[in-house]
């Protein structure tokens, strides 16, 4: 077997020397030919769509229709509208207030709710219903345990926290 079967190749020329190679690459003059298009085509699509958006425009604006000479116009944003002037239209109109500063607005909410959980205070002081902090209702529950009432019982106030009435067995049921 002959040492370009071997190896896979074969040499073009036949005369068993090392394999060879190709010998056309491409030139530099193809190259500098392509870019040279390509740059070309880019400046030629640039100045049609920049024309037909001009074209689109013009067109758009003479087919606006024109504001009645009845109208009177004031001129660009004769007002400055400030935050206080969107409150107070908001409220007018008792629409939603929009949020204006959402993170602070959110650090706030959070808290007061922070506060809520670790403090004393009034939920409705004429009913006399209290909030206390978290920690401390932990405590109350495990010390005195959680209300357990009757199923079907028409008064759940009835039954004393921690204790469960007693259930019917199923044998004495029959």
């Amino acid at each position: 077997m002959s040492e370009e079967m071997k190896h896979g190749y074969s040499n073009p020329d036949h005369s068993g020397g090392e394999a060879g190679f190709e010998r056309e690459d491409l030139g530099s003059r193809g190259v500098f030919a392509f870019m040279i298009g390509l740059a070309v085509v880019g400046v030629v699509i640039y100045f049609i769509i920049s024309s037909m958006y001009s074209f689109l425009d013009k067109y758009e604006r003479s087919q606006m229709a024109t504001a009645s000479p009845l109208v009177t116009s004031k001129g660009a944003m004769s007002r400055v509208v400030t935050q206080d002037y969107m409150d107070q239209r908001f409220k007018e109109n008792g629409a939603p207030m929009l949020e204006t500063n959402e993170r602070g607005q959110f650090r706030d909410f959070l808290l007061n709710q922070e506060d809520q959980l670790n403090s004393y205070g009034w939920v409705d002081e004429k009913a006399g219903v209290a909030h206390i902090p978290i920690e401390r209702a932990m405590e109350l529950t495990i010390q005195r345990g959680l209300p357990v009432y009757a199923q079907g019982s028409a008064n759940p106030g009835k039954t004393e926290p921690g204790n469960a009435p007693a259930k019917k067995s199923a044998a004495s049921k029959q």
